[in-house]
């Protein structure tokens, strides 16, 4: 197998994916909101009646956000533990047909509860991140995998730069915004389809299975001793950092669920404004996963690069909801989103590290369960406290959580390899 000619197509195929993600992730929360608050069904408002809020359509935007993310979590191990067994190529293909037929229900409806049905299928199909980090890694060497790892940070970087730029674009162009007014379809959407749809066919035109017969075959032996979060939560060490995780990504997430719900309560910001924010945080993102990353995985110790990452977005967080606009409040997107960047691949890469070779799809669906389970928390309080308490309560929870992270990665020992 030539590993640059998988490596490639890897990067590849993640970034057409995430060009669709990053299109659907900044207007998603104004597009529910938006529906929500329109046209409530009985039963959405007898479930927010009795809570009092300040803002309805808020709730709702988050319940989108955790419907994926429960079935992501409760997904993602079982689709890394099938790619140990069958091979990374079909369940990767399986996980992007699963997106594109999420993304298209959403395009085709203005009802609330098909978009909540979009996004539980597009969850329970959503573990191509896991199983695109387990491809990258199979066959490296362990110091190697900061730097491969930071790949795939670098292809959703770029996702999130073109992605939610073209979702600003699409959604206020005179074809988007007729589509909508005429037959109730999101332009936006469709091409987001259309993109998972493209990834998928990649897939099986270009990328070459990774995992080895043999290691699939050792996978098959192993394979009856649990659920894949169960088996990485024993291994030494593990648990510490697959909490890091998931303390981060709750922060992460409570920020992210409440962004595009910030920006348009403080500045006045519309779904346009949104998607060129989010763009900004992507060519950020791009700028540390595809350079910076290997400066700091050659220079700096996982351990380090892991607590620095987490002081950073603990620094950054408090001052998001007071902050001026226009340079104060786009400056503060730098510590952030490189702090995140840096949390997250060398918590992943560290976690690589104590993982046997047959078993790297069951860890990173592992680590994808536990960011899922972030991603439930995160947004769950985010947008209640907005709802309840106004735009700047997320952003303290927030700060809480990820510097509860920070206490936890300072127990962290050194790593006990496993060989490659």
């Amino acid at each position: 197998m030539d590993a640059r000619k998988a490596r490639l197509a890897i990067f590849t195929t993640v970034f057409i994916d995430l060009l669709g993600f990053g299109i659907v992730i900044p207007i998603l929360p104004l597009y529910a909101e938006q529906i929500a608050a329109q046209g409530q069904s009985p039963w959405m408002r007898a479930t927010t009646g009795w809570m009092h809020l300040q803002d309805v359509g808020a709730f709702w935007a988050g319940a989108v956000f955790i419907s994926f993310s429960v079935m992501q979590f409760l997904a993602t191990p079982v689709l890394g533990r099938i790619s140990d067994r069958v091979g990374r190529r079909p369940v990767l293909w399986i996980s992007l047909i699963g997106s594109a037929i999420g993304y298209l229900m959403m395009a085709l409806t203005m009802r609330f509860e098909w978009v909540l049905a979009a996004r539980i299928l597009d969850g329970i199909t959503g573990g191509n991140i896991a199983v695109a980090q387990a491809a990258m890694a199979d066959g490296s060497k362990p110091e190697e995998r900061s730097k491969l790892l930071g790949m795939i940070g670098a292809a959703f970087g770029l996702g999130f730069v073109l992605g939610p730029a073209l979702a600003g674009v699409l959604a206020g162009s005179t074809m988007g915004k007729n589509l909508l007014a005429k037959h109730g379809w999101h332009l936006p959407f469709f091409v987001a389809a259309g993109l998972s749809f493209l990834a998928a066919t990649l897939v099986i035109a270009w990328l070459p299975e990774t995992l080895t017969p043999e290691l699939r075959a050792k996978a098959k032996v192993t394979e009856s001793r649990g659920h894949a979060l169960l088996v990485a939560m024993k291994r030494p060490g593990m648990a510490q950092l697959l909490f890091i995780s998931l303390l981060a990504m709750s922060g992460f997430a409570m920020m992210e669920g409440t962004f595009s719900l910030l920006a348009h309560a403080r500045f006045g910001f519309g779904q346009r404004e949104v998607g060129f924010l989010f763009a900004f945080i992507g060519i950020l993102i791009v700028i540390y996963q595809g350079g910076l990353v290997r400066v700091v995985s050659k220079r700096i110790p996982e351990r380090v690069a892991v607590l620095g990452g987490l002081a950073l977005m603990a620094c950054t967080l408090p001052f998001l909801p007071s902050s001026p606009w226009k340079w104060p409040f786009l400056l503060l997107m730098i510590p952030l989103s490189w702090g995140s960047g840096m949390n997250s691949t060398a918590t992943s890469a560290l976690a690589s590290q104590l993982t046997p070779p047959e078993e790297q799809g069951g860890l990173f669906g592992a680590m994808g369960a536990m960011q899922g389970l972030g991603r439930i928390i995160g947004p769950a309080a985010g947008t209640f406290a907005f709802a309840k308490w106004g735009f700047a309560s997320p952003y303290y929870i927030a700060t809480a959580t990820v510097g509860l992270g920070l206490v936890l990665a300072l127990t962290l020992r050194n790593v006990h390899r496993v060989p490659a």
